[in-house]
């Protein structure tokens, strides 16, 4: 089973499989700007904690999303910022009541130093997840009220800004029949739930979006149809609209994130199963249609592409996890794009338990974060 698009760590939604949490890593990380490749930068863990998803709008600004496990067993949203020098844990909302509820935050965009959103989910009773989005206004973090599909649960796993006025949160909702898609609107004064289609009747799920360079959006995910095929929303003008996709393998595929470098262009990174083993799944899109594009499974087992980012056609990283054979550690994947197809990179894996990379951001004028967690700790890694 894989893990969930950016909702990490153990919180245990239906259907869905996570690693244990494990010991804290060990290894003496170095600072980003000692920068060879891939390096490790210290980032806090207040207690078990992972990181979801990332954003940048410069060299000294960045945020981190996630969530932590407290000592009496409930999760709570974790968010952290980077200033250029060091991460640091700033505070931040959890609607959730109870003995021991779920709060988690999935998805972040920053367009400003004043200007930041992040979306997940929080538990409102022991069964039924809730939408959540929070706001940062150069001072705080707010919870912003966002809309739910019914009584049922409601989760966001991932967010896109086209502008300050034009933003999505995507992910899914329980319906009568399965969990459908769920698509949520920013417009400058409110979040609404904007109509998204489905394939069949069964399970539809969103886990990636990203503005697409036209003027609009894509969302990414996966349909029950045929035990499980990658879904491709697009949306250009008033509706979302499905495209077909490339689906390889005889088992369960998924598309777990997509970004867009320049209109018409589209690059989008999953997993698919094949009778042996997981593969990673790249897709790319020319304007007209989804194709396959080479990518690389190192793992002899298991092999996951979580998070995507590029600055343009022909630079971008992808990031995951890979496993050598069943029982052993997972270990951090990531893949350059150069323009025709990913080639795997090093990268650290310093924890002792599981490592995986959940998020992934370029950083303006040149860069990249990715994050997720060594372990039971979180793990953020620097790319020059």
């Amino acid at each position: 089973m894989r893990k969930l698009a950016r909702a990490l760590l153990v919180v245990p939604l239906a259907g869905m499989g996570f690693a244990a949490l494990a010991a804290p890593a060990s290894s003496q990380p170095v600072r980003a700007r000692a920068c060879s490749g891939w390096q490790v930068v210290p980032s806090p863990s207040p207690g078990p904690s992972g990181l979801a998803a990332v954003a940048a709008t410069s060299a000294t600004d960045a945020w981190a999303v996630g969530n932590r496990l407290t000592p009496g067993g409930s999760y709570r949203t974790l968010i952290e910022h980077w200033n250029g020098n060091a991460w640091k844990v700033v505070p931040s909302p959890n609607p959730a009541g109870g003995t021991s509820p779920t709060d988690t935050l999935g998805g972040v965009v920053a367009l400003s130093r004043t200007n930041a959103w992040a979306a997940g989910f929080y538990e409102k009773t022991t069964t039924d997840f809730r939408t959540l989005i929070e706001h940062w206004n150069g001072t705080r973090w707010s919870v912003v009220p966002s809309p739910n599909s019914g009584t049922g649960a409601n989760t966001l796993a991932a967010m896109a800004a086209v502008s300050a006025t034009d933003i999505w949160a995507v992910g899914f909702r329980q319906g009568a029949s399965g969990r459908r898609t769920l698509t949520e609107h920013w417009n400058g004064r409110r979040w609404a739930i904007a109509p998204s289609p489905n394939v069949g009747s069964g399970d539809n799920l969103l886990f990636g979006t990203a503005p697409d360079r036209a003027g609009g959006a894509w969302a990414v995910g996966s349909d029950s149809v045929s035990f499980g095929r990658a879904l491709a929303l697009h949306r250009i003008g008033p509706s979302w609209s499905i495209v077909p996709t490339a689906n390889p393998g005889q088992g369960d595929r998924f598309l777990q994130a997509v970004t867009a470098p320049r209109a018409r262009v589209a690059l989008a990174v999953g997993s698919y199963l094949t009778a042996s083993r997981t593969r990673t799944l790249a897709e790319r899109w020319n304007g007209s249609a989804w194709s396959r594009v080479p990518s690389a499974s190192p793992g002899a087992d298991y092999n996951s592409l979580q998070a995507v980012a590029a600055t343009s056609t022909t630079n971008g990283w992808a990031v995951g996890a890979q496993r050598a054979a069943f029982g052993q550690r997972f270990l951090t994947l990531a893949e350059r794009w150069n323009g025709t197809s990913w080639t795997a990179a090093a990268s650290p894996s310093p924890g002792q338990g599981d490592d995986w990379l959940f998020g992934i951001a370029a950083i303006p004028h040149g860069g990249f974060w990715a994050v997720g967690n060594a372990g039971a700790a979180t793990l953020t890694e620097h790319h020059c």
